[in-house]
């Protein structure tokens, strides 16, 4: 195991949510390592599959002031040189754009004009993490690393479940036929989000 005095991460394919660092598990680390943490950014120190303390961007010289709650778990008296294992995980709060989804297959509803139909929905949407500790307790857990990729079957099909039930309540409460969704598209987008934002939240 590696002894480090310099963590950082770099992602070179702007898509990783969360990754830790080194990859392939817990590093040594001491009392004067150093913690670079860049913009649009976040890390996280765990210890034990606790996440304890957090860095925001920044240079940091690792100190019992910085990182006191991991430092107060594992015991190690202030100044110490003697190294410490800890997981540090870097999140990633970058708007990830332009991400697609759609139905794979027409879904029937009844029509007020025309009786039963088959529509078919898609549409474009933007991650970002909103709450970080959430994502890295409730989804990466212990895994190195977690991207835009391995989250985006379970949003796309999140979205396609929750336009199906506002496009279907929306035409039969208000007596809609498909050729009046057109004129609707703004409101629908908002009440999709609002019924979106649990399956979301729970994600982090």
């Amino acid at each position: 195991m590696a002894l480090l005095d310099l963590v950082e991460y770099l992602d070179p394919t702007s898509n990783v949510l969360a990754a830790r660092a080194p990859p392939d598990g817990s590093g040594e680390l001491r009392f004067g390592s150093q913690c670079v943490v860049r913009e649009g950014q976040l890390a996280f120190f765990a210890r034990d599959g606790r996440f304890l303390d957090m860095l925001i961007p920044g240079r940091h010289t690792l100190t019992s002031a910085n990182i006191p709650l991991l430092i107060d778990l594992i015991k190690i008296p202030f100044g110490s040189k003697s190294p410490f294992r800890a997981d540090v995980y870097y999140v990633s709060l970058h708007q990830h754009t332009d991400l697609r989804w759609g139905t794979p297959q027409p879904i029937p509803m009844r029509d007020s004009q025309f009786g039963m139909v088959r529509i078919r929905a898609f549409g474009t949407y933007i991650i970002q993490v909103a709450e970080p500790r959430k994502l890295l307790t409730a989804v990466v857990g212990t895994r190195g690393r977690f991207s835009v990729q391995d989250v985006e079957e379970q949003l796309r099909s999140s979205i396609i479940a929750r336009v199906a039930d506002v496009i279907a309540e929306w035409m039969r409460e208000r007596k809609l036929s498909v050729i009046d969704l057109a004129t609707e598209y703004d409101e629908l987008s908002e009440a999709a989000h609002a019924a979106l934002k649990p399956d979301c939240a729970n994600l982090g």
